[in-house]
């Protein structure tokens, strides 16, 4: 009955987690996450096998189009609106030339996941007791969304490792020795990650509150800290307009890395009806306002301001309902259906002990258990005793910076739950502090 409940698996999951560690840190930890969180993933791959749909098919086609010197896609509405998705085509379209297989794609994001949350532990982990640092790095690990999304083909987890690896650049005492020369690392890191997903203003603002945070807190850093963010800025906005001058100059995409209709984002995000998620019925009003090169016009602009319009004038109490809506259908929904759905051609199929459909129900509740694990956890490190936070420097901060700019932007924009996985990154690595104040509790108890 036990393994048959998700939720009750993920809080023994979580409770195995911390006896694995309590009494004493596991030795090369890092080794051993990236090498057990890259053999678990590739053991995913193997197994599982979704098929590329939605846009990451386009994407795909688009990149294997560009291998065979075919630029047409470029001139499709979907690249021709979001020109910035080219650059993402550009990274498959490299990788898939050594091995032209969705495999090499799959494998590849394996190896970025695996090094993403090895990137979030060794941040942490300078924050918290080592042993409250590696049980939030293990339980993300065992996290079914983040351990499966490689097979997808997702733009998100290589935006997520270049944006994780900025922030490690940046603030982590492994790279204390690069001195001033973390700034503009980490910004160059920061637009990669922005390059190959739109989510770089997340984490910039999520620095620049940081970075508020620190200067108040040691005024003496003041000068070095605000040389330090124009560096950063100065670089990441560099990157940003030389990859657009590349992209165009290459013929990969006349319009560069732009986003052409901006306001799309906005119509979505405030449609009543799907919660804040995709709408058919927008993308028809739309549609036909474009230009014969899928351009926004005037009219574009004015069937999207009287949509927005509309919506906002709909009354702080349905505005307020919206937004308990998104936050319910982003937040406490799973997306695991794009790894899973196919599975379930035929639900009564035995898989070990239980159907196929009871399985993949227990994976869905044990994505979910683990999920409000580490964010009970992460909330309970945060309202933790004052003195433990005045011993942290401001960085410790920035894993909730990261998650609350992003549950702002969210809150304005389209949304689907598969979103969640950059901030619930974050929400993971905040776990630490939770797990380090229970610790902090018990050895008072002892003494």
């Amino acid at each position: 009955m036990l393994g048959l409940d998700g939720y009750a698996l993920a809080l023994l999951a979580g409770i195995g987690v911390w006896l694995l560690v309590r009494r004493r840190p596991l030795p090369r930890f890092t080794l051993l996450l990236l090498l057990g969180g890259f053999a678990l993933r590739v053991f995913i791959a193997l197994v599982l096998h979704p098929p590329i749909e939605s846009d990451f098919r386009l994407m795909f086609e688009a990149a294997q189009g560009l291998n065979a010197g075919d630029l047409s896609f470029q001139n499709t509405v979907y690249f021709s609106l979001w020109a910035y998705q080219s650059v993402f085509v550009a990274w498959q379209a490299f990788w898939l030339r050594l091995w032209n297989d969705p495999m090499c794609l799959e494998l590849l994001n394996a190896l970025l996941a695996a090094g993403t949350v090895c990137l979030l532990y060794r941040m942490v982990r300078q924050w918290v007791d080592e042993r409250a640092a590696q049980a939030a790095a293990l339980l993300l690990t065992l996290f079914p969304f983040a351990l499966t999304l490689h097979t997808v083909l997702s733009n998100q987890i290589p935006s997520a490792f270049f944006l994780a690896l900025g922030l490690w650049v940046l603030v982590c005492e492994d790279c204390a020795r690069l001195g001033f020369w973390r700034f503009p690392l980490a910004g160059l890191a920061l637009q990669c990650g922005n390059l190959l997903r739109s989510e770089g203003i997340i984490l910039l603002a999520a620095v620049l509150a940081w970075a508020v945070f620190e200067g108040l807190r040691r005024p003496q850093t003041v000068k070095r800290l605000l040389a330090g963010m124009l560096a950063l800025l100065a670089v990441y906005f560099a990157g940003h307009a030389a990859a657009d001058a590349a992209v165009r100059k290459s013929g990969l995409n006349d319009y560069g890395v732009q986003n052409g209709d901006p306001g799309w984002k906005f119509v979505t995000g405030l449609n009543y009806n799907t919660c804040g998620g995709y709408s058919q019925q927008d993308w028809e009003k739309i549609y036909p306002t474009l230009d014969e090169n899928h351009q926004v016009t005037a009219e574009t602009e004015a069937v999207q301001r009287a949509l927005i319009a509309e919506r906002l004038q709909a009354g702080p109490i349905r505005l307020a309902r919206h937004a308990v809506n998104k936050v319910r259908f982003l937040w406490n929904a799973d997306a695991l259906h794009w790894v899973f759905e196919h599975t379930q051609q035929c639900p009564g199929q035995p898989f070990g002990l239980a159907a196929i459909q009871d399985a993949y129900r227990s994976v869905r509740e044990f994505d979910r258990g683990l999920f409000l694990l580490a964010l009970g956890l992460a909330a309970f490190g945060l309202i933790g005793p004052k003195d433990a936070w005045k011993h942290r420097p401001a960085a410790a901060y920035l894993p909730f910076f990261v998650f609350f700019a992003a549950f702002c932007a969210l809150l304005l924009i389209e949304v689907q739950p598969r979103y969640a996985y950059l901030p619930q990154l974050y929400v993971f690595t905040a776990a630490a502090f939770g797990l380090a104040r229970l610790n902090a509790g018990k050895e008072e108890q002892h003494a």
